[in-house]
């Protein structure tokens, strides 16, 4: 067998630039890993002419997971190149896992992105189109998803960024690009056309987007609802895309090592269960005859704290180096 296979995943486009700078954030993700990440999406992207991505057509899972099956592969491991848990990695990516009959081999499906991090990321790319506090309104937008968890992670980060830069509700609105029909998916609300209506001054809109497409392209979806929906009077702008921040790869790299199958985290609990089990041997050897068990337990505690300590210390020190 072949070993582990690491794909980084995303849903995929039918524009060439998405799938390029997929490429681009799969090597460098691979650097830091110190192993190939190949870059594969969920879907859509093998219509694209392979002259428009240097003559390599894209790949999507279902072909990877193929490929990894005829080479003998024993895990896949995928770095969801997703904000939230969406359904293409909590079901798609499964089924079509499941339906190519791997046999032995293994998926592994890390984390998505959402999280702290992207907080600060997003508040970097607020700022690098010149706003400033009580310049204008921040439009929060996403794509819009059918799967209220997703859309809870934007309003997360909507009162997180608000709670940072010391905004009122009016200040930054979360919104969506598009929503489905039916008063089920109201939680999307509201949508981008509206939330244009009530913004103010130099608005900034901070794409939560990762990669650029038919949606968040220069001339995507986004932009063009600006443009047909906003109010005359409105000066407008589109913030970079997340997929854009150096901080990206790195963010990744640790979504893929704090996994419980990380050889750090197997490392990390060895030495942590050899260090338990040595202790009051080495207490018994180095305590004075007199101590009594209450003080040899609370000796054997401390001991114990400080091991964990440690070995947290050193693990987050080693990630955060790497990244």
């Amino acid at each position: 067998m072949a070993g582990t296979r690491i794909l980084l995943v995303d849903n995929g486009s039918y524009e060439p630039d998405a799938t390029l700078a997929l490429r681009g954030l799969a090597k460098e993700v691979g650097r830091l890993i110190g192993q190939e990440v190949r870059p594969v999406s969920t879907m859509h992207s093998t219509k694209i002419d392979p002259a428009l991505l240097g003559g390599q057509p894209a790949v999507i899972f279902e072909q990877a997971v193929q490929q990894a099956k005829a080479d003998g592969i024993d895990e896949i491991v995928v770095l969801p190149l997703f904000i939230g848990p969406s359904r293409a990695i909590t079901e798609y990516l499964p089924k079509v896992f499941a339906d190519a009959q791997p046999g032995s081999m293994k998926l592994s499906i890390r984390e998505p992105l959402f999280g702290p991090e992207l907080t600060g990321m997003l508040i970097d790319n607020l700022r690098s189109t010149g706003w400033t506090k009580g310049s204008g309104t921040i439009l929060l937008c996403d794509h819009g998803s059918p799967i209220p968890e997703v859309t809870r992670c934007r309003d997360f980060f909507a009162v997180s960024l608000r709670n940072q830069l010391g905004l009122k509700e009016d200040e930054l609105i979360a919104c969506s690009m598009e929503r489905r029909e039916g008063a089920e998916y109201d939680f999307n609300e509201p949508l981008l056309e509206h939330a244009l209506q009530d913004a103010k001054g130099d608005a900034v809109i901070l794409m939560l987007f990762l990669l650029p497409g038919r949606h968040a392209g220069a001339e995507g979806d986004v932009a063009t609802i600006a443009k047909e929906h906003a109010p005359d009077d409105l000066r407008w702008k589109l913030s970079p895309l997340l997929g854009t921040h150096p901080a990206l790869p790195a963010l990744l790299f640790r979504r893929h090592l704090y996994s419980p199958g990380f050889k750090l985290t197997k490392i990390a609990a060895i030495i942590t269960v050899v260090s338990v089990c040595l202790l009051p041997a080495l207490i018994g050897a180095l305590a004075p005859k007199s101590l009594g068990m209450p003080e040899r337990f609370m000796i054997w505690g401390g001991g114990v704290a400080t091991i964990f300590t440690a070995l947290f210390c050193f693990l987050k020190a080693k990630v955060w180096k790497k990244a």
